[in-house]
């Protein structure tokens, strides 16, 4: 009986020890403005594409309604995360989108009071309110949880990625993106650089019904 768990255990313990350990996708991403390197090289959204195995369950997240404002700006998730608006200010607002991704109006709600979307679909979602032009948020909905956002020098870090060849992607919300392809082996580093461009532009946007904002404020 003993010889039968020892037998056993070593072979437990050899099917552990041949699992594929997980690799590091590492790298720097350099932001242009104006044609030159920008010195503050945060906030680009570096991702994989293409992932296999089940993606990890989505962790929900909160846009705060403030002073006339959206808190934060930019929120990243993954498909089939719930994103909450909760109405902090002492007026209504009326939060929509009429992205592909997520098209949704929450109507007119009051202060103390919340609605939530469920983001079932990967993409950008713009997010504005229907009476406060000012307001507006971005939504990033990702396929998985490979992702990470850069510090200021540029530099990212995405552990523990299953070996094999992906589809990198660099997304800057205030400029284009860049694509590139890496390969991952277990136990081991990636190294990738990339490059995106900010865009020094205004954009405007409608009303949900695609009129032009009015006299409210």
């Amino acid at each position: 009986m003993r010889a039968l768990l020892f037998t056993f255990a070593a072979l437990l313990s050899s099917s552990v020890a041949a699992a594929p350990k997980g690799g590091t996708v590492k790298g720097t991403i350099n932001v242009l403005a104006k044609g030159a390197p920008k010195a503050d090289k945060s906030k680009v959204v570096v991702y994989l594409e293409d992932v296999p195995g089940d993606p990890p369950k989505p962790k929900n997240a909160t846009i705060r309604q403030i002073e006339k404002q959206f808190d934060p700006p930019l929120t990243i998730v993954v498909k089939g995360a719930t994103v909450g608006f909760p109405n902090e200010d002492k007026i209504f607002h009326n939060v929509f989108s009429v992205s592909k991704p997520a098209r949704f109006d929450l109507g007119l709600y009051k202060s103390g009071t919340a609605k939530s979307v469920e983001m079932k679909r990967a993409g950008v979602v713009d997010v504005y309110c229907n009476i406060h032009p000012d307001m507006v948020a971005k939504v990033k909905v990702l396929e998985n949880g490979f992702y990470t956002i850069t510090d200021k020098t540029g530099a990212f870090t995405i552990d523990g990625v299953p070996p094999g060849e992906y589809p990198i992607v660099a997304w800057l919300p205030t400029g284009d993106e860049a694509k590139g392809t890496v390969t991952v082996k277990a136990g081991q580093v990636a190294s990738v650089q990339l490059q995106v461009t900010e865009v020094a532009k205004k954009t405007t946007h409608t009303r949900k019904d695609g009129t032009p904002y009015g006299r409210y404020k």
